[in-house]
């Protein structure tokens, strides 16, 4: 960031244009674990799903990024791999009649870190998810610090993270950002060395998602004649010992 130049940031959606800026940043922000993806895979996403790809730009540059998809909730909020999302081939897998929400990646040029760009960009999509009334974001994290902590078991690196005893630079960060950690993913991302191909599979509930629901007023509704035998009488039991006569009580 140029401390002499003024600082203009705006969030917008990609668009096709975008590739290369991107592609630099992403070569930038991830060159351990391939880089930029291939242009069909941006402009997969671009098209498929115009609203879910957002960035962040500084006085025209694009200094931050969040790639997002729809997937089914049930299919996603169980254990896979990266591969089942974008395949080696660079195909991405959008579910347009999804119930959720699946974070790809969320990139910030480093000379911007510390300045609250990525939460921003969560932020963006908790409104996104909430405006398309979707379930949940689902999303698989790295765990890059795990590397440096390979003494303990993965697990005991997760809690010890959760507890603050360790600091994660994406596990911290998504976190603090109000999501879960649902499940430990084994070989998520296999050429990870970093997270040793460990990923956890990461969960923002919606609060305020309306499950479909037939009306009650569409119920089909059934008729039932109900008749009720009343005895006066304070004493008898059974009904059968009665001498008394009854009366008939019917409700329609």
């Amino acid at each position: 960031m140029d401390e002499n130049t003024a600082t203009l940031l705006n969030l917008r959606v990609i668009e096709v244009s975008d590739y290369q800026p991107l592609a630099e940043l992403m070569d930038l922000v991830f060159p351990d674990v391939g880089g930029a993806w291939p242009k069909s895979t941006i402009m997969q996403l671009v098209t498929a799903f115009p609203d879910g790809q957002i960035c962040i730009e500084d006085n025209g540059k694009i200094v931050a990024a969040a790639l997002t998809l729809k997937v089914s909730y049930n299919r996603f909020s169980l254990p896979h791999t990266y591969s089942d999302i974008i395949t080696d081939d660079g195909v991405v897998f959008h579910d347009a009649k999804g119930d959720a929400l699946y974070g790809l990646d969320v990139f910030v040029h480093p000379d911007y870190r510390g300045h609250r760009l990525g939460r921003r960009l969560y932020e963006a999509r908790k409104d996104l998810c909430q405006a398309l009334n979707l379930k949940a974001i689902l999303a698989g994290g790295r765990i890059p610090g795990y590397h440096k902590h390979t003494d303990v078991s993965v697990t005991d690196y997760i809690n010890k993270v959760r507890r603050k005893e360790i600091h994660d630079p994406i596990l911290s960060f998504q976190l603090s950002n109000d999501f879960d950690v649902k499940r430990l993913m084994n070989r998520y991302l296999p050429e990870d060395d970093k997270s040793a191909g460990y990923a956890t599979l990461l969960e923002w509930d919606n609060f305020f998602y309306e499950e479909d629901a037939s009306s009650v007023h569409d119920i089909d509704k059934t008729i039932v004649r109900l008749g009720v035998v009343q005895c006066r009488c304070a004493t008898c039991y059974p009904l059968t010992t009665c001498s008394t006569k009854p009366s008939f009580l019917f409700l329609l």
